[in-house]
């Protein structure tokens, strides 16, 4: 092993080093501790072996420090001393010092310590290794997360500004990838198709299943039952979330979902929705200025075979809104003060905003009712839809 023999007396360093070359290591000498601390900055000693009591820096001193630094492998540090007593070795211990030897060296003593030393720094060595193959491992790991997430962004719909409608929408995973998804498509000129979903639970599984709802949904016709036409579109919600229920049931996951899954016919300006577990819609009615929280409760998607779904219709008129969000926000406290933005409190929080628009809405939720502190670490996924009737 290479060592460091740390002594201000000249006689002890040169009997030390003798020894030490005698078993057959290789041996550098220090002064003092400050010498000892410069040339461990210059060279990598494997065990530092250190008188206790010396002038500029001590070997209880040049141990901490030895302790305290980054150091890319670990060093093993025997204290060579004359004193005795319990406090004296307390004192060592909670330096670092991994060993004691009596003073003048013994070549019996310090080969019995260096074996010691020398099984310790393989232990440290083995464990370096695995530390680094974890990190590794772990680095490879979160690339691969930050790519699903990016994936999973790339997924969601575009923003609308047609002769119709406008949307806009707030989304942030609590872990890279999450269980809530949404999306939207217009099988016609007429028509736009959407759903937001909510999968039970935390984390990759989640995330997966979420993904794939998301981008097959769209095309899995015989959930709709029928074309998708003005004259199927008022009852397929209903069927929609039945067909789905099935699916999920008669599936190998063990994850339910919650849903909001709708219609909208534009000529006449009709939105037909079912409600499956999600939390309750708020709409925005332009004409009256008045904001409701629609209290209409479904079965969650997956979880009983016997479930039954219904369609509920509402006329739209320019200037309505209609408000689907997740669960996720309201295990939240908002930021404006008045504790978590649930239920009533996360009413008031939209009535105060009634009047904006879809992207003014938006941008409220995300940089003033939530701190970025908040984003940044979300107790669950967060998704916020929001459609604006033109």
């Amino acid at each position: 092993m290479k060592i460091l023999v740390v002594d201000d007396a000249r006689d002890m360093r040169m009997v030390t080093e003798h020894l030490l070359k005698k078993l057959g290591h290789e041996v550098s000498t220090a002064v003092d501790g400050e010498d000892a601390w410069a040339k461990l900055q210059e060279a990598e000693y494997q065990v530092v072996i250190s008188d206790w009591v010396m002038p500029n820096l001590d070997g209880i001193e040049l141990c901490k420090r030895v302790r305290n630094a980054p150091f890319e492998r670990y060093i093993y540090f025997i204290l060579l001393t004359g004193m005795s007593g319990k406090k004296n070795f307390i004192n060592g211990i909670e330096a670092g010092a991994d060993e004691f030897a009596t003073k003048p060296a013994d070549i019996g003593e310090l080969e019995v310590r260096l074996r010691s030393a020398q099984r310790v720094l393989e232990l440290e060595d083995t464990l370096a290794q695995k530390n680094k193959a974890l990190q590794k491992a772990h680095n490879r790991i979160q690339q691969d997360l930050v790519n699903a997430e990016n994936t999973q962004l790339s997924l969601l719909p575009e923003f609308l500004d047609t002769e119709h409608i406008r949307s806009s929408w707030l989304y942030k995973p609590a872990i890279y990838v999450g269980g809530d998804t949404f999306n939207y498509f217009a099988p016609s000129a007429d028509i736009l198709v959407f759903f937001s979903i909510d999968i039970s639970g935390h984390g990759i599984s989640s995330a997966m299943l979420s993904m794939s709802l998301q981008s097959s949904l769209a095309f899995k016709r015989g959930l709709y039952g029928s074309p998708i036409s003005a004259e199927y579109i008022a009852d397929m919600p209903s069927i929609f979330a039945g067909n789905l229920n099935k699916m999920l049931l008669g599936g190998s996951t063990d994850h339910y979902l919650t849903m909001i899954f709708g219609i909208i016919d534009f000529k006449e300006k009709e939105l037909h929705y079912v409600q499956a577990g999600h939390p309750h819609p708020i709409w925005f009615d332009k004409a009256t200025n008045t904001l409701e929280s629609i209290p209409i409760n479904g079965f969650p998607i997956g979880l009983y075979e016997g479930a039954v779904y219904e369609t509920q219709h509402r006329s739209f008129s320019h200037g309505d809104k209609f408000i689907v969000y997740s669960d996720g926000i309201s295990e939240n406290e908002s930021a404006l003060g008045g504790g978590l933005l649930d239920m009533e409190n996360l009413y008031q929080h939209f009535a105060e905003i009634k009047q904006s628009s879809a992207e003014e809405m938006i941008g409220e939720i995300s940089t003033n009712w939530l701190t970025k502190e908040q984003m940044k670490s979300l107790p669950d996924d967060l998704s916020v839809l929001i459609f604006e009737f033109k």
